[in-house]
């Protein structure tokens, strides 16, 4: 609160932030007692340190409010003994969700419709100019610095390093949000070219950790590039999302010559691989039952030879929520995973790409 700055407003009947100030409808705050008024303050403060204003991006402002909403009255009752104001949202379903998870799911119910939000992005009716964007990158900027500060702190506390007097540290509750602020969600298209567009030599660092199974250097430094394409079939993934996915991988083997592609689908049994080099050449798909990841990795691991002249890596598009093999595939492994899928902490190896469902479409 020592950092934010406080303005009366008349436009609003409740409160709202731009991401840099915090605006308050004095009616409505002589309204409430002092708890919901700390209460409040502290809402929009948490808005305004999380990023809520700018990490929205392109989303719809009314899901996007609800969904970060939830995540900061979840984090001020489980934090203080504050009162959040009468009809202040809250649901203990998305606890410990980030707020791109949480607004991925709204999309897919018509729950909280007719809600009303209290936080509001003021800049809806102005301009995306250069002042405006500059703006917020002061915002980012300032505020994933103090954050920084902040969790370093929890870092010391919770090693001990300086001894249990020391304060701060992170809030219950914060940490899926920091590490979403620290580490920005990444365009899947622009991941998926630098991914597949890499050349073998590229994978190097990447691979080294793989040499005691026998993928020695001397077999990276080569000109042919194999990628290993899974699709999700178990009823997860779209069908407009798949035709978008090889739409893009076409674009990418177009691109780079060097690069062959083997297409797979899986739910719990798989089928593949498929030639594909247009999106109608992709086969009638069968699942929509249970789905594992074991056949896709058990059929790269038996017939993966490494041989000279040649490297490979795989990806797998999915919402994650399936069994893993009990093995480390030998190559480096690619996962496209929608925003509202499993956690990034419970895959066990491969680079985690988070994806919007308003991409798809």
């Amino acid at each position: 609160m020592l950092f934010a700055s406080i303005k009366e407003t008349k436009k609003y009947d409740t409160a709202c932030t731009d991401g840099k100030d915090i605006y308050f409808n004095m009616n409505f705050l002589k309204s409430l007692n002092s708890s919901e008024q700390n209460a409040l303050m502290l809402h929009e403060v948490l808005h305004m340190a999380l990023l809520h204003v700018t990490r929205r991006q392109n989303r719809d402002p009314k899901i996007w409010n609800i969904a970060a909403d939830i995540v900061v009255n979840d984090l001020i009752l489980r934090n203080t003994t504050f009162i959040l104001p009468k009809g202040a949202i809250t649901d203990k379903t998305y606890r410990d969700k980030s707020v791109e998870f949480i607004y991925e799911s709204l999309l897919k119910n018509n729950k909280y419709k007719k809600h009303k939000s209290y936080i509001q992005d003021l800049k809806d009716g102005g301009t995306n100019d250069n002042s405006s964007q500059a703006d917020g990158l002061e915002i980012e900027s300032y505020w994933k610095d103090k954050i920084q500060v902040l969790k370093n702190s929890d870092m010391v506390n919770n090693s001990d390093k300086f001894g249990s007097n020391t304060t701060g540290g992170l809030p219950d509750g914060m940490e899926r949000e920091v590490e979403n602020i620290l580490e920005p969600e990444v365009n899947w298209r622009h991941a998926l070219w630098k991914y597949v567009g890499r050349t073998p030599a590229d994978f190097d660092d990447l691979d080294r950790r793989f040499l005691y199974r026998g993928l020695y250097l001397e077999g990276l430094m080569t000109e042919a590039l194999e990628v290993s394409v899974c699709v999700d079939t178990s009823g997860s993934v779209s069908r407009d999302l798949i035709d978008q996915f090889v739409a893009e991988i076409n674009g990418i083997l177009k691109s780079y010559p060097h690069v062959k592609c083997d297409f797979f689908f899986c739910d719990c049994e798989l089928s593949g691989p498929f030639k594909i080099s247009s999106p109608e050449e992709i086969p009638v798909l069968k699942g929509g039952g249970g789905t594992s990841f074991v056949p896709f990795f058990k059929y790269l691991e038996k017939n993966n030879e490494n041989h000279m002249g040649s490297h490979k890596v795989s990806i797998y598009l999915t919402d994650g929520y399936e069994e893993f093999p009990k093995f480390v595939p030998k190559d480096p492994v690619m996962w496209l995973v929608s925003a509202d899928g499993e956690e990034t902490s419970e895959f066990p190896f491969g680079e985690v790409i988070r994806i919007s469902t308003e991409s798809w479409h």
